[in-house]
């Protein structure tokens, strides 16, 4: 199916997933899946979409956050769940 970008990149164009899904469906470890996202999101710019991280417990959603990895707790209540960022690419 092509390097391993391409298909990391396939897998975005389907649907919004997280950065485990796509570990799942490409066959690489997660923390390698953060690695490449950085490189495909700087390739495509504005097509690459990051759906931010939200803490479980009071809902404080990171929009700010400029990294792809999710936080480690919320800095509101201080709990540490937290929903992976979701990513995927618009194409239009």
């Amino acid at each position: 199916m092509g390097t391993l970008r391409q298909s990391i990149i396939f897998v975005l164009k389907e649907q919004e997933v997280t950065a485990k899904e796509i570990s799942q469906a490409v066959g690489i470890r997660e923390k390698e899946v953060y690695e490449h996202l950085t490189h495909i999101a700087r390739s495509l710019g504005g097509k690459f979409i990051l759906v931010p991280s939200a803490c479980k417990e009071c809902g404080f959603v990171f929009k700010k956050r400029n990294r792809l990895t999710p936080p480690g707790r919320c800095f509101l209540c201080r709990n540490e769940g937290i929903s992976p960022p979701r990513f995927f690419i618009q194409t239009n």
